[in-house]
């Protein structure tokens, strides 16, 4: 097995492997939680310390150790970058990026995936003067605040909604 592939495969132990599924997950680098967890029935904290801390020198359990936390840490940068794809297009949405060329709002562009983040809210009712559309828009000064390019948002600048009448 060449070092690419070092940890990729789950353990044949069923033990050492839930030992490592926990050791990098719900007990973080708590050793001897993970230990515990991983169904080992030790007599005493003590011992739940140091018989987790063996376990930690076994090569096939750091290796996979190192590989749940290089595949947890691809699914974080993952996460990072679509949350601040997401409030991007919040924090530059205008309402021009939701209308048809006659000025109307477009609800195929509402609904379109690029777009659709901004969107807080969009109704559609029938009045005496034809179709009335409204949008909200989410607010794009917290976006802003949260990618930390503003200071904290005025309350004055939150909930934007556009009202056209068709």
């Amino acid at each position: 097995m060449n070092e690419l592939e070092a940890g990729s495969q789950p353990l044949q132990n069923t033990r050492w492997e839930a030992f490592c599924i926990a050791y990098t997950g719900g007990f973080r680098r708590n050793a001897a939680a993970a230990y515990v967890s991983a169904g080992y029935k030790p007599k005493s904290p003590d011992i739940a310390a140091s018989a987790s801390e063996r376990l930690l020198r076994n090569v096939d359990i750091q290796n996979r150790i190192e590989y749940l936390n290089n595949e947890a840490l691809k699914i974080e940068r993952l996460h990072a970058r679509d949350a601040v794809s997401r409030l991007a297009t919040i924090a530059t949405a205008k309402l021009s990026d939701y209308m048809d060329e006659y000025g109307r709002i477009d609800p195929a562009k509402v609904a379109d995936p690029n777009l659709s983040a901004a969107v807080l809210e969009m109704t559609q009712e029938d009045t005496e003067s034809g179709l009335k559309i409204k949008i909200k828009l989410k607010d794009d000064m917290r976006a802003l605040e949260l990618l930390g390019l503003t200071d904290k948002a005025n309350e004055a600048t939150q909930n934007n909604v556009f009202i056209i009448e068709t």
